[in-house]
Order: structure tokens, then C-alpha cells, then sequence
């Protein structure tokens, strides 16, 4: 199912992209103007992470990126709509990558205080 944003909900949605992109060929639209990546591409980024789909921006000057996507359980997507909530759990996950854990022998008081 493709879903199209109105004006207003694409001016809230502006993102700001500062990475390097570099060429990876020429793709032509079908007789349904239909544009692939292809077997090789989805291989590639698929290795980096999975892809349920793309968000596609479109630039002021008419570039197009195709930003992979996963779809969110409704009952999680709360999370990624509070950035103060999604900060503090990419920075729970930095601190348990780096080791930096505390064992916690009451979680039902632990629970409590939160």
C-alpha cells in the first residue's frame, strides 16, 4: 500500500541529509514507470539491516532518496514518537554495549520508583 503525504504533513517531515552518497548505476523506469533496485542492491542493504520498504524524499532541486524502512508495533510506536523516550533508550543500549550495567536484586521496588 503506497501512502502519500499531504503538503502540510510533508513540511513537518523535512529531513536534513549530511552523508556522502555515491553512484551505483542507472536504473530505468518500466512501462509502468516503475523503478527496481534490483537483486545486487537489496543484497547489499540488506546485509547492513532488514527492509520491510523505503520512505522516499524528493529534494528541492528533484533528487530522490530512498531511506529503508521497518514497519513499528502500533504498541511501540509511542517510543519512537517521544524523542526524549527514544534518546534515553539508544543511550540504555550504548550503556549496555559498553558494559555499563547494574544488577538490580528488586524489580518489583525498582519498578515502583519508576
Amino acid at each position: 500500500m503506497k501512502k502519500t503525504l499531504s503538503n502540510k504533513q510533508a513540511e513537518k517531515s523535512v529531513i536534513e541529509v549530511k552523508e556522502k552518497f555515491m553512484p551505483y548505476g542507472t536504473k530505468t523506469l518500466d512501462s509502468k514507470d516503475r523503478l527496481t533496485i534490483g537483486a545486487r542492491l537489496k543484497a547489499i542493504i540488506e546485509k547492513k539491516m532488514k527492509v520491510e520498504g523505503f520512505i522516499v524524499y524528493v529534494g528541492k532541486n528533484g533528487d530522490i532518496l530512498l531511506r529503508p524502512s521497518v514497519s513499528v508495533p502500533s504498541r511501540e510506536a509511542w517510543i519512537y514518537k517521544n524523542q526524549e523516550v527514544i534518546n534515553s533508550v539508544r543511550k540504555g543500549l550504548q550503556q549496555a554495549s559498553e558494559g555499563k550495567l547494574t544488577r538490580v536484586n528488586d524489580l518489583d521496588s525498582l519498578i515502583e520508583k519508576l
